[in-house]
């Protein structure tokens, strides 16, 4: 699916279908709810789960050493890739 994201040209998408518990539901609501505040932005629970991966990878790559040299990388060109093509722009912790 081609859609139209916020500052960039449409970017191909994958439906991804992912069951929550209620407790994380509720925490991915809430984590929406902070970055609109944050951000001064309409931002959807959607943008709110890829802050969080963004956020993830860059963990994993500032804060902790993964021991294995191609997951290493692969974790750091995923992070470079996601944020090269950013078009959740304002949606970043």
């Amino acid at each position: 699916m081609d859609v139209q994201g916020r500052g960039g040209a449409g970017k191909e998408r994958t439906e991804l279908r992912v069951q929550l518990t209620a407790q994380e539901h509720a925490g991915l609501t809430a984590l929406a709810a902070g970055l609109r505040g944050v951000a001064e932005s309409d931002l959807s629970e959607e943008d709110a789960l890829v802050a969080a991966l963004e956020l993830a990878l860059t963990r994993l790559i500032d804060d902790f050493e993964v021991p294995d040299p191609t997951a290493r990388e692969e974790v750091q060109r995923a992070r470079d890739d996601l944020r090269a093509h950013w078009i959740r722009g304002a949606a970043t912790l």
